[in-house]
């Protein structure tokens, strides 16, 4: 049997997901969570094959816990469920070690076929992709910070979110801007739009 795990802070997804899973026999759920700390702990309390992860969780950040958790299980296959679908997030996602890329539009046989298939191929090499676009050179925790300050978030709230300071935030911001040419919230905006970066849904 493979061990499923769900990782998503909407209970509909999750239901949806547990229904998905039902309807194959050879799937069992390992469990469920609903941010970054109940995720890093089923992982550590449960034998998981496989987790489904949602990106735009409460807690660290999603691209933070992709890496976390494959820091302290390189063995487990991630697939990401996204409610957004950028090029820069699928990319960077598969090049911190997700085994697959899928939005929550994906048809739930397709689902079923992605576990297969992440299965059946060895675990994906950690890979650190360079390019060109500045933002592709921030870190996990900056562009994380950078699509909720492009959702409209203000710093308290992101600080709130992944337990920081605002102080710490807001250097996270002022690092941000530096590294985009941006000098306010309006630019950062421009310069999500201009590259195609969508906002997290929350």
């Amino acid at each position: 049997m493979v061990r499923i795990g769900i990782a998503d802070d909407h209970p509909i997804v999750r239901a949806g997901m547990r229904g998905i899973i039902a309807s194959d026999d050879s799937l069992v759920m390992a469990g469920e969570a609903v941010d970054s700390i109940t995720t890093i702990e089923l992982l550590r309390k449960q034998k998981v094959d496989v987790l489904l992860l949602d990106l735009a969780m409460p807690g660290r950040g999603g691209l933070w816990l992709l890496s976390r958790v494959l820091d302290e299980q390189p063995g487990l296959r991630v697939i990401v469920l996204s409610s957004y679908d950028p090029a820069s997030h699928r990319e960077r996602s598969l090049a911190l070690g997700a085994a697959a890329y899928l939005t929550k539009e994906t048809e739930p046989a397709d689902v079923l076929k992605a576990i297969r298939d992440v299965l059946r191929r060895p675990a994906p090499a950690r890979v650190r992709v360079m390019e060109a676009e500045p933002h592709t050179m921030l870190s996990n925790r900056q562009y994380d910070i950078f699509m909720h300050l492009v959702a409209g978030k203000s710093v308290t709230d992101i600080a709130g979110m992944f337990s920081l300071s605002v102080k710490t935030v807001s250097t996270h911001k002022i690092a941000v801007q530096r590294r985009l040419g941006a000098e306010s919230v309006v630019d950062l905006v421009r310069y999500a739009s201009t590259h195609g970066l969508a906002p997290v849904a929350v």
